[in-house]
């Protein structure tokens, strides 16, 4: 019984405790009650039971107590005890009252009967209390260390503090269980030290939320479905008031990891064969990744046409590079944007103003010819001309292209557009410069 009241009265307490200016210390002894070293009433001069709990002259008892209101006419001081059991008194002598006190009175003192059996626990079987307090503190942490080391300096459940104390931890968490956000790495982390959740926060530059909807390359490029955290927990009271958290795992994002995912999303565009939307062929950077999966996610990296051309022609070996190169170099119609095709193979188009007409060139990757549909300039505007071509790109991507020229040819369809198909002859020949002679009948058509 006494040892649950003990417990009860110290968690009880504590929990509330916060030091303030107000907040001081005083020493019962020798029938005093002291406010440093020097400076002290007797217990008469209070509202002390002394007559009924007779404590010890041989024994120091500390309180902490809360300065409620001074009278000074009659120099009484009202106070508040705020912890019966104080362990760290270091700062007792150093106080010094700055009006002289003749009378103490405690608002908030126990019965006597209580306050007999918690000073009796304080000044003879203090050792008891602290290997109680020590062994529900073991069960709670669940480490081993000496008895014989002082709670204070250790317990973070059961100590009054004056400071901010640090706890180290070290864990791993779930990439699906964190959150990208604009800066850092978010997530909640149950420690068992403290038998509490905490939220927790990875800075890197590098971050940004919509990273959150392709999650999987990240895991994929760092090798890991967890990655690893170091955590600095500030306790004040007992209880966490700030957290610091790095990663080795969320460091190394970093351009270089960022560039390697844009690379492999890529790849993911030009693996054929590429089966994806039946009626649609020609797509812009905003919809060209939600065509494998990422549909959310999108064009996440803000890759404008010119970068995912450049890139290509950067990272693979392209067998028409130099006409690539040609048509990028072209000055594109106003308002036209470089569009993509996805089936049969990955490809591109280009939109070029003549001066009588709208010429929109196909160039597949590694493929051995190039496309040109001609709109007169005048018969509709641009966003009709390309869904024109669309149908007509759709009808090659179904039928296949033999038997979409074989058709043209034969006034059998899309008699509305000039066609023209341009191979790249000797293409890979030593001798003949095949490259010279497309550019040549590529410019003769643009007119």
């Amino acid at each position: 019984m006494a040892y649950k009241f003990l417990l009860i009265l110290t968690l009880d307490l504590r929990s509330r405790f916060k030091m303030k200016s107000k907040n001081v210390i005083i020493k019962l002894h020798q029938g005093r009650i002291w406010f440093n070293r020097d400076q002290s009433i007797d217990f008469a001069s209070s509202n002390l039971p002394y007559h009924e709990i007779r404590l010890n002259p041989k024994h120091e008892v500390f309180w902490l107590i809360e300065q409620l209101s001074y009278d000074r006419d009659s120099s009484a001081l009202a106070v508040k005890v705020i912890d019966y059991f104080l362990r760290d008194v270091i700062s007792f002598s150093d106080q010094h009252p700055k009006a002289i006190i003749k009378r103490v009175h405690f608002i908030n003192l126990p019965d006597a009967d209580d306050l007999k059996l918690a000073l009796r626990y304080y000044s003879r079987q203090m050792s008891e209390l602290d290997k109680a307090l020590e062994e529900g503190y073991q069960e709670f942490k669940g480490i081993d260390s000496p008895l014989q080391r002082e709670i204070s300096k250790k317990n973070l459940l059961f100590r009054s503090y004056k400071e901010k104390e640090k706890l180290e931890v070290n864990f791993e968490v779930w990439f699906k269980d964190a959150a990208f956000k604009l800066g850092y790495i978010v997530f909640d982390k149950d420690i068992k030290e403290l038998k509490q959740m905490l939220h927790f926060k990875v800075a890197n530059d590098f971050l940004l939320p919509e990273f959150e909807l392709i999650k999987g390359y990240f895991i994929k490029a760092l090798g890991t479905r967890k990655f690893d955290v170091k955590a600095s927990i500030m306790m004040e009271d007992g209880k966490p008031i700030e957290t610091h958290a790095t990663s080795s795992i969320i460091k190394k994002i970093d351009e270089n990891l960022i560039d390697s995912i844009k690379n492999t999303r890529m790849s993911m565009l030009m693996r054929p064969p590429f089966k994806g939307n039946i009626d649609k062929s020609l797509f812009s950077t905003d919809d060209i990744f939600g065509e494998f999966g990422d549909i959310e996610a999108g064009n996440v990296f803000n890759q404008s046409e010119e970068e995912i051309l450049r890139q290509i022609l950067e990272k693979m070996n392209v067998r028409n590079r130099k006409q690539l190169e040609y048509l990028a170099g072209v000055k594109q119609a106003p308002e036209a944007r470089l569009k993509f095709s996805l089936y049969p193979y990955f490809g591109f188009l280009f939109t070029v103003e003549g001066e009588k007409m709208m010429h929109f060139i196909w160039e597949l990757l590694n493929s051995h010819a190039t496309y040109i549909w001609s709109l007169d300039k005048g018969e509709d505007d641009l966003r009709i001309q390309y869904r024109r071509v669309e149908d007509a790109i759709n009808q090659v991507r179904n039928n296949g292209r033999e038997q979409y020229k074989n058709s043209w040819r034969s006034s059998h369809i899309d008699q509305d557009l000039l066609f023209h198909v341009i191979h790249h002859e000797d293409a890979n020949s030593p001798f003949v410069e095949g490259f010279v002679k497309w550019r040549h009948r590529v410019g003769e058509l643009l007119i």
